[in-house]
């Protein structure tokens, strides 16, 4: 097995150089990145020693490391877009159950070896350990979901190589990971099958790490801070001016042709405080950042289609003109506001 091992190890060390010299420089989400593949290989590290000692309490302490990486990947989830934020004490506090787990790991599996059966104290940490995977997994879940709000509220263009949905597939390996490994321990009898799921599991999630996450693009948007929330609510008469303005700005200078165009952006070219911009789209016009610019856009690709000459430009052409920057976003956004594909929309 530990040719496996060997493997993870490389693979995790081969991802931290890389992400040192092409994501240069480093955002907290780099960072973070690193420090889950670092932490990958101390328990890879620990998983190697418990096969060659046959000792319970090294699986068990690696264990712990597998699930401290679950709280990394929501930290990282969530630095993708708070990118002005620090990573201090406040963040550390989560992993606190952890480091008191460590406590009665060592007091049960002290001594343990793989193939005597560790008795009723070890189900009991086990269970603790199961309780923590889950909630963490729930932690990783709510950063998604709002990674997501926030990309729909700040960001005009499709999700691309900014989704992390991708990491939801490491999160799920890990939990089936350790769930396998903890059944396998009770049940098996010895340790080759356990290590043999536990080891592929995390170079799967290793490669993924190291491949989607140097592919990964961290996009920062506006975060109000709490300091600019109070009293900063727009009167009913400021509301209807910033819409006035916007809506006569996008006429008059089509910014939505930008396909990167985010509400920082927007916030510039108009003038108008990002707060106060927000304000106006999810209350003035009741709609989020991306629907509101995927609307501009679609209905300047109508706008063309009814003026083009018959064989000119094809809807694709008009389409990348018009700001969308892929053939999927651009189809589901086009049925979204006319309610046709762009196919039936043309023979009609």
């Amino acid at each position: 097995m530990n040719y496996l091992i060997s493997i993870g190890i490389i693979l995790a060390l081969t991802g931290i150089l890389l992400i040192f010299f092409l994501k240069e420089p480093l955002q907290l989400s780099d960072k973070l990145l690193i420090v889950i593949l670092g932490t990958f290989v101390v328990k890879f590290l620990l998983d190697g020693a418990s096969l060659i000692t046959d000792k319970l309490l090294l699986s068990g302490i690696a264990a712990i490391f597998g699930i401290s990486s679950i709280v990394t990947c929501g930290w990282y989830i969530k630095y993708l877009t708070n990118t002005e934020a620090r990573f201090g004490t406040k963040q550390l506090i989560i992993y606190i159950p952890l480091l008191i787990l460590i406590v009665p790991t060592i007091l049960v599996m002290r001594g343990q070896h793989f193939n005597v059966y560790p008795g009723s104290c070890y189900s009991y940490v086990l269970a603790v350990m199961v309780v923590l995977i889950l909630y963490y997994f729930w932690f990783c879940i709510d950063m998604l979901r709002k990674h997501r709000k926030l990309i729909k509220e700040y960001y005009s263009g499709e999700s691309g190589n900014i989704t992390v949905n991708w990491i939801i597939i490491i999160l799920v390996l890990q939990i089936v990971e350790f769930l396998l490994k903890g059944v396998l321990t009770r049940f098996s009898g010895g340790s080759n099958l356990q290590i043999v799921t536990n080891e592929y599991c995390y170079i799967i999630e290793t490669f993924l790490l190291v491949v989607l996450g140097i592919w990964q693009k961290s996009i920062p948007v506006f975060i109000a801070g709490n300091e600019e929330v109070p009293g900063a609510l727009l009167h009913t008469s400021d509301l209807n001016r910033y819409q006035q303005k916007l809506e006569k700005f996008m006429d008059e200078h089509q910014p939505f042709l930008d396909p990167e165009l985010t509400i920082e952006k927007l916030s510039e070219l108009t003038r108008i405080k990002k707060l106060s911009l927000s304000q106006t789209l999810n209350k003035g016009f009741n709609k989020n950042f991306f629907t509101f610019i995927k609307e501009y856009r679609i209905r300047h690709v109508e706008a063309i289609l009814k003026n083009r000459a018959q064989g000119t430009s094809t809807i694709m052409d008009i389409a990348y003109q018009s700001g969308f920057n892929s053939k999927t976003g651009f189809n589901r956004a086009f049925k979204d506001v006319t309610g046709k594909t762009p196919t039936e929309y043309l023979e009609k």
